[in-house]
Formats: C-alpha cells, sequence, structure tokens
C-alpha cells in the first residue's frame, strides 16, 4: 500500500514541477522503461519512442480516414448511373436485375428487394422468392434492428433461410435497410437487401449514410413499379 502511495506523490510531484528532469538531467539516462518491443529504455529514449508510436497511430488514422473517404466518394458517384438505369427499368423484375447488376460490379455477393405481402398488390411479373411474411421478418427485426431502420453484421443459420434462397448459401455478412413512406399504411413496406460473403464486410460500426440515401432512391422507383396496397 505504501508503494502505491509512494508511486502516486511522485507522479503528483512530477506533474506540479514539470521542469524537475531539467534540474537532475543525469536522471534521464539513469531512469529506465520497458518496452514491450525494444526493451529496456531509457526516460529520453522512451518518450521519443512514445512520440513515434502516436504518430504512427495518427497516420494509420488518417490513411484509414482517407481510403474511406476515397470509398464513399467513388459509391456516391456510382448511384448517378444507378439512377439513370432505375428511370429505365419498365417494371420491378428489371429493377431487380439493374439492382444485382450493381451490386455484382461492387464486389458484393447479393442486391435484392423483398416485399412485405401485407403492402403491395401481387403481380404475376413479382417473383415468389421476392414476397416476405411480415411477422416472420418481426423476429428479425426486434433482435436485430432496434429502433434503427437498417441492420449490418451477421445472422443466425435460421435468419439466413428466413432471407435468402438456398441457391445463395453460403454467405458472410448482411446489410437490411427498411424501405417506407409516412403516407404508407405499415411503417415499412420492403427490405434493401445486400449480402457479402466475407462476415466482416458489414458490421455495426459502419458509416451508413450512402445505405440510406441508396434506400430512398430505391423507394421511390418502387411506386412506379408496383401498386401500393391502400
Amino acid at each position: 500500500m505504501s508503494e502505491a502511495v509512494t508511486a502516486s506523490a511522485v507522479a503528483e510531484y512530477l506533474q506540479q514541477h514539470p521542469d524537475f528532469f531539467q534540474h537532475h538531467p543525469h536522471l534521464l539516462d539513469e531512469l529506465q522503461v520497458t518496452h514491450s518491443e525494444k526493451g529496456i529504455l531509457s526516460l529520453v529514449e522512451a518518450k521519443l519512442q512514445r512520440q513515434r508510436d502516436q504518430l504512427r497511430r495518427q497516420q494509420l488514422e488518417l490513411d484509414k480516414i482517407h481510403k474511406m473517404a476515397e470509398h464513399n466518394e467513388r459509391m456516391f458517384f456510382s448511384l448517378l448511373p444507378l439512377q439513370q438505369q432505375f428511370t429505365q427499368a419498365k417494371q420491378f423484375s428489371d429493377g431487380l436485375n439493374v439492382l444485382q447488376e450493381w451490386t455484382t460490379a461492387l464486389g458484393l455477393q447479393k442486391g435484392t428487394v423483398l416485399l412485405f405481402r401485407d403492402s403491395w398488390l401481387e403481380s404475376a411479373e413479382i417473383p415468389a422468392a421476392h414476397w416476405l411474411d411480415r411477422t416472420a421478418f418481426e423476429i428479425i427485426r426486434l433482435e436485430r434492428f432496434g429502433l434503427q431502420r437498417h441492420y449490418l453484421g451477421i445472422l443466425t443459420h435460421r435468419e439466413k433461410t428466413l432471407m435468402f434462397l438456398p441457391q445463395d448459401f453460403p454467405l458472410g455478412s448482411v446489410a437490411f435497410c427498411l424501405l417506407g413512406k409516412r403516407k404508407s399504411r405499415h411503417p415499412y413496406t420492403a427490405v434493401l437487401v445486400f449480402a457479402a460473403k466475407d462476415e466482416r464486410h458489414f458490421h455495426r460500426n459502419q458509416e451508413t449514410s450512402f445505405l440510406h440515401q441508396l434506400a430512398e432512391m430505391v423507394e421511390q422507383h418502387l411506386d412506379h413499379w408496383l401498386i401500393e396496397k391502400l
């Protein structure tokens, strides 16, 4: 206990007297600090090494931010031709093909839209695999979405079988975004779905502004391709 108190007292004294080592420069070389990679260092070497480590971490963080900015810029610019192709799509199935081609070009496994049966009028041109039961989906929404309109991460096998076809397996991580307008009978009428083979591709800490902008674009075109139940 006394050693802890003494250590605290020493630390406090040095904080209150930052010029201490100017008056006792010989201690800079005599005091030793153990470094995880470089072994025992003098106090001066330890300070320099700490500064180098901080600079390296800062540079890595700047590189990460720079790469993220470049990635986001490429992604946002990719929305321009996608919007044009959506506009040219005559029906829902055409829009799905456009979305899947765009998704594949980005290196993702799957990109699609699932519709809730109680929100849209059924049509022969809507593939059966694109209908989704709201009650069944609520289990996933409550477990994964919380109060958000999106979820990025992994799913259990049971959740995957509800949202994906057998030919989609194996798959790693997913990105879901609820679609729907205020005037709709339900708070959400469809789900925008993306899947990647890598479990680490989509995760909770990702920035989602791009996903929501894409979701707004898809929402606008659903009204042109489908008839919503009133």
